[in-house]
C-alpha cells in the first residue's frame, strides 16, 4: 500500500472483520479494532506493535464517545472508518418479537450512527477520511425470513447515500460494502433466530431458514478475496458509492433491477395521473 494509514474497524473479532484486521496489519497499517469483548480476540495479534484492540459496545453512544477520544489521542486521526459490526436474523415479520427487533436495530443502524456522530467531526477537522458502511445485498433485494435483517440494511443504504451528499466538498468518501453469501461464520453465531415460530410461514420463512442453515459453510464467495476488494476501494480517487461483493450479490440486484422497471412501467399511466393537471 502506498502509506500508512489508522484503520477503525468495529466488529472486528470475526468473519470479514478479522480477515480486514489481519490483511492491514500484514500491509504496514494502523489498525484500531472493536469488539464485544476484547479478551476473546484472536490472542495471537494482540503483540502486534500496530494493532490495539478496544472492549466497545457500539449500541452504547457515551462508549463510543470515549473510545473515539482514545483512538484520536493515541493515534491522532482516523482515516478510514469501516462499520463492520453486525448482526443477522431469521424469522417471519410476524415471528419476530419487540426485544428481537431492537437488538438488530441497535447494532446494525443505531451502532452506526453512533459510529458517525464521533468520528466525522474528527474527519471534517481534518478534510479527510473514508466512511465504508457495510450493508449487504440484502439492503437492495428482501427475502423471506429475512425482513428484519432486510429492514435494518435498507436503513444503513439510505442513510449512507444522503451521507454522501452531506459531507460533498469536505473531502471525506463513502461506500456502501453490498456483499452476497461469504463463507464467514454470519450464519453461525452472527446469526439469530426468531423464537416464535408459526406454522403459517413454514412454506415461505421456514424454507428459507432451512436453505440458510443448509447453506452454512457452503457459501460461494471467497472471504480472502472480499477483504483484498474492500481495501482496493481505499486506494482510489473516486471510489463507488456502492460496491457489490460476489456473482450472486450481483445477480440478484440485476434482477431486481429489471423488476422494478418492469412495475414501475407497466402502471406509469396511474403513477402520472396523479399529478395536477395545467
Amino acid at each position: 500500500m502506498k502509506n500508512q494509514k489508522t484503520w477503525l474497524i468495529t466488529g472486528a473479532s470475526q468473519g470479514l472483520g478479522l480477515l480486514t484486521v489481519k490483511y492491514l496489519l500484514a500491509k504496514n497499517q494502523i489498525v484500531v479494532a472493536t469488539t464485544r469483548n476484547r479478551d476473546t480476540f484472536e490472542a495471537s495479534l494482540l503483540e502486534s506493535k500496530n494493532l490495539t484492540v478496544i472492549s466497545l459496545d457500539i449500541t452504547k453512544e457515551q462508549e463510543v464517545e470515549k473510545a473515539v477520544h482514545q483512538i484520536i489521542g493515541e493515534h491522532g486521526r482516523i482515516d478510514v472508518l469501516i462499520n463492520n459490526a453486525g448482526y443477522g436474523f431469521l424469522g417471519a415479520i410476524e415471528e419476530a418479537s419487540s426485544s428481537e427487533i431492537e437488538k438488530v436495530f441497535s447494532v446494525n443502524v443505531m451502532g452506526t450512527f453512533n459510529m458517525l456522530r464521533h468520528v466525522l467531526p474528527f474527519m471534517r477537522k481534518e478534510r479527510n477520511g473514508h466512511v465504508i458502511n457495510f450493508s449487504s445485498a440484502s439492503g437492495l433485494v428482501s427475502t423471506s425470513g429475512f425482513g428484519i435483517y432486510n429492514a435494518s440494511k435498507y436503513a444503513i443504504e439510505g442513510l449512507t447515500e444522503a451521507l454522501k451528499l452531506d459531507v460533498e466538498g469536505l473531502g471525506i468518501k463513502v461506500t456502501l460494502i453490498e456483499p452476497g453469501a461469504f463463507r464467514t461464520n454470519f450464519l453461525g453465531t452472527s446469526l439469530g433466530i426468531a423464537k416464535n415460530e408459526i406454522s403459517d410461514y413454514d412454506a415461505t420463512a421456514g424454507k428459507y431458514k432451512r436453505i440458510f442453515h443448509a447453506n452454512n459453510g457452503k457459501q460461494p464467495g471467497n472471504p480472502e478475496k472480499a477483504v483484498e476488494a474492500l481495501v482496493k476501494i481505499t486506494e482510489m480517487e473516486q471510489p463507488p458509492l456502492r460496491l457489490l461483493l460476489g456473482t450472486d450479490a450481483y445477480n440478484r440486484v440485476q434482477a431486481k433491477m429489471q423488476q422494478l422497471n418492469e412495475e414501475f412501467n407497466l402502471y406509469k399511466d396511474i403513477t402520472f395521473s396523479t399529478d395536477f393537471i395545467n
